[in-house]
């Protein structure tokens, strides 16, 4: 099919890179052959994907140890999401919605009981021990247990999806609007900012109103800068859940109509950070820890435009042309 052209997208955020990109790539390279989340054809295609600049985008002052392991969650998450978001060929995990609960529960027994588990030493489930014992090695009970429910609610996004799907419903604007952060995982990247970047943020502040809208916003731009970005791929894959798509549903417009929308969409969210981002009040003893919070955020923001414009195969699209 012919490449999905968008609009420029609004984000004035300096552009950087973590320096250890290049040996974390090649790290988990090796760690997705170990576990063998990819082989022959799928593998060469993940090669394409270059997730290690998108992580290195996203953690740009982490040390090398964090940065491996956010690019391995990462990866693996979007193996998960893969499987989940392909209508027209399943993964047989989730072939029916009884299979679909059984892989959460085994992957949520394993991050509750990873002692337990006794299954296969390669693939998915495997792969999740492995990234959980390290971060349980780098985080506390507290952020454990947080970063559970985290993944919990990713599974309730992709289980209300896959409803969605099975029925024939296609959701509202605003459903998919607070629903979307969970189905593609944006909090889960920013949930790891403390642990990944190693800034000491009380529970407390983190949950602020200022910093909670920044932190959302910041999920929802990168969602629908996603949804534009995945546009060819997921008119491929069959899945009508991305937010071009129910603009076009509910508002009954032509797709460019609905694409400049949801480009509209991201860019308001996108402003609303950036004016709320200047504006934040004084936090005391944790400020320095709270910009280099809202600097990550930003980075993340950034970072996706960069890696899925300039350096994925992962996407199809290109931008229209300045009349």
């Amino acid at each position: 099919m012919n490449s999905i052209q968008i609009p420029q997208l609004y984000c004035p955020v300096e552009t950087s890179i973590n320096p250890f990109v290049h040996i974390v790539t090649n790290h988990t390279n090796q760690w997705v052959q170990t576990f063998e989340l990819h082989t022959g054809q799928s593998y060469e295609k993940y090669l394409g994907d270059n997730f290690g600049f998108m992580t290195a985008r996203f953690y740009p002052f982490a040390p090398l140890e964090h940065l491996c392991l956010a690019n391995d969650i990462n990866v693996l998450l979007f193996v998960m999401d893969d499987a989940m978001d392909n209508q027209i060929v399943k993964n047989d995990l989730i072939t029916t919605r009884k299979k679909f609960e059984a892989f959460i529960a085994t992957t949520l027994d394993i991050l509750h009981l990873p002692q337990e588990y006794n299954g296969e030493p390669t693939g998915v489930f495997a792969a999740t021990l492995d990234v959980w014992k390290r971060l349980c090695v780098i985080s506390n009970k507290r952020w454990q247990d947080n970063f559970i429910l985290s993944i919990a609610k990713m599974f309730e996004a992709a289980l209300w999806e896959f409803d969605n799907v099975a029925s024939g419903r296609i959701p509202t604007v605003s459903e998919f609007y607070n629903k979307r952060q969970f189905l593609g995982a944006a909090h889960i990247s920013t949930d790891m900012i403390p642990i990944i970047e190693q800034i000491d943020l009380p529970e407390q502040l983190l949950s602020h109103p200022s910093i909670e809208e920044l932190t959302v916003l910041a999920r929802n731009a990168v969602c629908w800068a996603n949804d534009l970005f995945s546009l060819s791929k997921e008119i491929i894959h069959g899945d009508q859940h991305n937010m071009v798509f129910i603009m076009q549903a509910e508002k009954k417009l032509s797709l460019p109509q609905a694409i400049h929308q949801t480009a509209a969409l991201h860019d308001t969210d996108m402003h609303k950070f950036m004016a709320i981002s200047k504006e934040l009040p004084s936090f005391g003893a944790f400020d320095h820890s709270i910009s280099r919070y809202v600097r990550i955020l930003g980075a993340i923001l950034k970072g996706n435009v960069d890696w899925s414009t300039a350096e994925t195969k992962r996407y199809d699209f290109s931008y229209i042309s300045a009349q």
